[in-house]
């Protein structure tokens, strides 16, 4: 490849459980992993995709993140292993990187420890190396605004898109209208019957996809195949129209996730979370918007609990006419 062509983006689906994460090769003459899946994904899906292209782990100059959580960071230490590949985060994703106590303290245990599923902490807390491959050092930490030039013709810019995570980041390929935009917008969530993920902050989510919907994208590319209100279909990528449609929906999904916990809130002041976050799951489901699945044990769709618990956290309410 000519250093004046710009490099090629190809995606890499890592499926796990019942969904998949979304790694990016940008196949040039620096390639270049965004993302890198879980543990087990390098030696992989990963690994038989740049087989294909006649690359190999070694060959990987780069590896960029859109955050430092386990299905996105957990193949990291086995790139660098392989060969010394540069490894770049948001500087706030630096524990995630170094530290499996910001895994098992933080987001990965969040929806049992709010629920009071001590067991099933102690068994994620067991577990989880199978998913996070271990620590890596980041050698470049970003911020929004920040530049990385892939090769000579492909240079991405960081966006700060934080929600979902304090560290979580897009990146803006302004030549090819390309916007990667991670887990920043999520729809109804990466998993059938659930719903989305914003560990963080509610709030800031909202903003980070107000801010993306500003950007003049002819491609959105995003990490998990996210979930569509009034329809089955679940995709990675979108054009101009369906990805101004996604993030949209995104909006309009937390629209329903707050209007459904601020009326349990009222239904059921003064109580502990466990039973405002089943009200609020009840009242969802109900409203018949999305499939929701509750589990038997909690009556919490799983992967809704977080969402609910940074709204619990946040006040309840963080719309306009909330905040």
């Amino acid at each position: 490849m000519s250093s004046h062509e710009s490099a090629q983006l190809i995606p890499i689906p890592c499926p796990y459980g019942p969904t998949a994460v979304m790694a990016y090769l940008l196949d040039g003459d620096s390639p270049t992993l965004i993302d890198t899946g879980g543990a087990r994904h390098p030696s992989a899906e990963i690994g038989a995709a740049l087989r294909e292209r006649g690359l190999d782990l070694a060959r990987i100059a780069t590896v960029l993140h859109t955050h430092g959580h386990w299905d996105h960071s957990g193949g990291t230490a086995e790139i660098v292993t392989a060969g010394g590949a540069e490894v770049v985060i948001h500087r706030a994703g630096v524990p995630l990187l170094t530290d499996l106590a910001a895994h098992l303290d933080g987001y990965a245990t969040v929806a049992a420890r709010s629920l009071g599923e001590d067991r099933v902490v102690e068994n994620q807390r067991v577990t989880f190396d199978q998913l996070w491959g271990g620590p890596a050092t980041p050698d470049r930490l970003t911020d929004d605004g920040d530049e990385i030039d892939i090769d000579d013709a492909t240079t991405l810019t960081v966006i700060a898109a934080p929600g979902h995570s304090d560290d979580h980041v897009a990146y803006w390929w302004e030549s090819e209208g390309i916007l990667i935009s991670g887990d920043a917008a999520q729809g109804t969530g990466s998993r059938l019957g659930s719903g989305p993920l914003y560990f963080d902050s509610v709030a800031a989510a909202r903003a980070s996809i107000a801010r993306l919907a500003a950007i003049p994208f002819r491609t959105l590319h995003v990490s998990h195949p996210f979930g569509r209100l009034g329809t089955a279909e679940r995709s990675t990528a979108f054009d101009a129209t369906g990805g101004r449609a996604f993030l949209a929906e995104s909006v309009a999904a937390l629209d329903l996730i707050e209007d459904a916990f601020g009326s349990a809130l009222a239904t059921l002041p003064g109580s502990p979370f466990p039973a405002v976050a089943r009200e609020a799951s009840r009242r969802l489901l109900s409203a018949g918007r999305w499939e929701m699945r509750p589990d038997p044990a909690t009556g919490v769709p799983p992967n809704l609990a977080p969402t609910l618990h940074t709204l619990w956290r946040e006040g309840g309410l963080t719309t306009a006419n909330g905040a």
